[in-house]
């Protein structure tokens, strides 16, 4: 029997100051930080090219909007009633600028107009206000007014169906698929299937988990994330994660956790491709931007050894909405 073919998948939660909002000010140090995630995606769509990668920016549907007034245009009449009115952002929206070039770090169209034009890459959603699916006082209702909310935009302003979701800060819930489909989603991300990686609300997350987490990044403490596809149900399938890739932490990488980390990915990846299975790699257009230098150097590695994973195993590179229709 012939070898599956095995995948590499990239997918990008693409957010901007909307992901981050209840815990990073925009101050001097915010700006600078977020500028320079701006600044980074050109390269990344380059090293993207240059290595013939498909990727899925998974994009929050606020940076669709040109100005204000869009943003008024399609805010959702049902809204999440958040216990903890810190994750609320729209009472953010009185305060933000009026356009793109008043305010880059809450519009993004110019980004997604040279996402769109890079071959292979694609627009996905993280949903319109980055919405949380598991924090209490959100319900089914909010959750599908929020997902309208986002396809309006984006066919508003670039003539696109969003087709794949990833969920923000990985709060997958199972009864909410209904409403994915409902909304023409026709794919989504969930986290791995191991313990310490399992979806939760954010005062949930154990310290256990968080520990494991982080620890796994540099040694393995348990079972292979690489995957087989699984068949589509009811129209849409699950497109698990498999490694987060983490940014350069200095107190950690700077005494060697950094190849530690590039290595455990790669080792990953080539396990994949041997073994005919799938492996997704995601992280933030921002998480590259605490160290640019390293965490370029590290994607550039990264890629090169895909590139070769290519040429020895046939490893394919695909975006989430290629598997749509692949068999499992």
């Amino acid at each position: 029997m012939s070898k599956k073919q095995s995948h590499f998948i990239i997918s990008l939660d693409f957010e901007l100051h909307w992901g981050v909002f209840d815990h990073l000010r925009l101050y001097t140090s915010g700006q600078a930080y977020f500028q320079r995630t701006r600044e980074l995606i050109p390269p990344t769509l380059a090293l993207f090219q240059q290595h013939g990668i498909r990727a899925t920016w998974a994009t929050v549907g606020l940076l669709f909007a040109r100005n204000r007034e869009e943003i008024a245009a399609v805010l959702p009449a049902i809204r999440p009633a958040y216990q903890n009115a810190v994750l609320n952002p729209y009472p953010l929206l009185d305060s933000i600028g009026k356009n793109e070039v008043e305010d880059p770090y809450h519009y993004a169209p110019s980004l997604i107009a040279a996402i769109l034009a890079t071959p292979g890459q694609s627009i996905g959603s993280h949903t319109f206000s980055h919405y949380y699916c598991l924090e209490a006082g959100q319900t089914a209702a909010s959750f599908k007014a929020d997902l309208e909310a986002a396809q309006a935009l984006a066919q508003q302003n670039f003539g696109i169906q969003l087709q794949s979701l990833v969920f923000p800060r990985n709060q997958f819930s199972p009864a909410y698929l209904e409403v994915l489909a409902a909304t023409h989603f026709r794919s989504y991300r969930t986290n791995p299937a191991i313990w310490f990686w399992e979806a939760s609300a954010s005062t949930t997350t154990a310290w256990s988990q968080k520990i494991a987490r982080l620890l796994d990044h540099y040694v393995p403490i348990d079972q292979s994330t690489a995957f087989s596809l699984p068949q589509a149900m009811d129209g849409l399938v699950d497109i698990p994660a498999s490694r987060f890739f983490r940014p350069y932490l200095p107190g950690i990488d700077g005494y060697g956790g950094q190849r530690l980390k590039v290595c455990r990915i790669c080792d990953e990846m080539t396990a994949a491709a041997t073994a005919g299975l799938n492996y997704h790699l995601w992280w933030h257009p921002h998480n590259l931007a605490t160290d640019p230098i390293k965490n370029m150097a590290a994607l550039s590695y990264i890629l090169e050894h895909f590139r070769y994973l290519h040429q020895q195993f046939g490893m394919e590179s695909v975006g989430m909405e290629d598997l749509h229709l692949s068999p499992s």
